[in-house]
């Protein structure tokens, strides 16, 4: 009696799944379908914040790792003195696969290509990003992971809620913090109905996947001119979509952001909206077209003004003041960028 075996391989997002036929004559038997193991970079960028960093690898020490999923941890220290090295090597027992890799050329954009670049040479499937000021919720990977393979999406974004303040907060601290947390509820309610409606949105890095095999064929990487800028990610979205890149939200994909004291301030938050207004229109507007300079200065200078009528009139509940001053922010920002101006964030 002679028996042949058939296998066949079926490929689906970096997953391989085998199915044996055993033949003999009009019989057969079907071995069950498994997954092989495939592989998910976690990659967070770091630079002289220990603390949040440690509260970051304790949360990931805690994560559900789904069944048959290789996760690599790779930490970039973007500090040529390797301040951050001690805090892995402490936690390193709890954290699975982890790599600790430094990047010694100054600049966000090049510490995330340095993270490309080590997630291209391991061979995984696809890479994540999360900010060392933040936390995953416990079924974080494990979300993104579905959404990916549901979806085929090349770039994959999730919520970023907002941590309780620190424990040395004043009053004002938490109620800036507060105004954040209700700010950012608003912005993820919006962007999972714009997502779920066809609707324009950005995926940017705070929470992040992007599928490795899209990567190496498009060669998109992070432009490392925007070093002190701020907005490489938007920048890098823009380029994807222009590649014809599919993107995906995932609602159940939740990180936890931890804020310090010094961005606990109205100032701050001014100062952040003004950089990231700027660099924005610069990305959607690389030539101005000068006779329509008094007009747009006209309309930002409005906005600046809802800006300080929102803080008398607080229509927006909770989230009011902080979406006051960044909307004042937003409006000297455009001006700046009309003028000429860059933003110097991360200087």
């Amino acid at each position: 009696m002679q028996v042949q075996w058939q296998v066949k391989i079926y490929q689906f997002r970096g997953i391989g799944l085998f199915k044996a036929t055993l033949q003999n004559g009009s019989k057969s038997a079907a071995a069950p379908q498994s997954p092989t193991e495939f592989s998910i970079v976690v990659a967070v960028l770091t630079y002289k914040r220990n603390d949040l960093l440690q509260n970051l690898l304790a949360s990931y020490a805690e994560m559900e790792i789904p069944s048959g999923i290789r996760s690599v941890l790779i930490v970039v220290d973007n500090d040529s003195a390797a301040s951050a090295q001690p805090i892995v090597e402490a936690q390193r027992s709890s954290l699975g696969e982890v790599q600790y890799v430094v990047e010694s050329r100054r600049g966000i954009p090049v510490a995330r290509n340095r993270a490309l670049d080590e997630a291209l040479a391991l061979g995984a499937d696809a890479v994540c990003f999360i900010d060392d000021d933040e936390y995953p919720a416990r079924n974080w990977l494990k979300e993104l992971i579905s959404c990916w393979k549901s979806t085929g999406a090349h770039l994959i974004g999730g919520p970023v809620n907002v941590a309780s303040p620190p424990d040395n907060a004043n009053a004002w601290h938490r109620a800036i913090n507060a105004s954040l947390a209700a700010r950012m509820r608003r912005k993820n309610r919006t962007t999972a109905h714009r997502a779920s409606t066809g609707g324009r949105y950005t995926v940017v890095t705070n929470n992040w996947l992007c599928d490795v095999r899209w990567l190496r064929r498009t060669g998109i990487r992070f432009d490392e001119t925007m070093q002190i800028s701020g907005g490489s990610d938007t920048a890098f979205f823009r380029s994807a979509r222009a590649a014809g890149a599919t993107p995906a939200w995932c609602p159940n994909a939740v990180v936890w952001e931890k804020l310090s004291l010094d961005r606990l301030s109205l100032s701050y938050q001014f100062i952040r909206g003004a950089a990231q207004s700027n660099t924005h229109f610069i990305l959607k507007n690389p030539k101005l077209f000068v006779p329509s300079l008094p007009l747009n200065i006209l309309y930002f200078a409005l906005r600046f003004l809802l800006g300080l009528v929102l803080l008398v009139i607080p229509v927006y509940g909770l989230a009011s003041p902080v979406m006051a001053v960044r909307s004042m922010g937003w409006s000297v920002g455009r001006i700046q960028a009309l003028l000429g101006f860059r933003s110097s964030l991360y200087k």
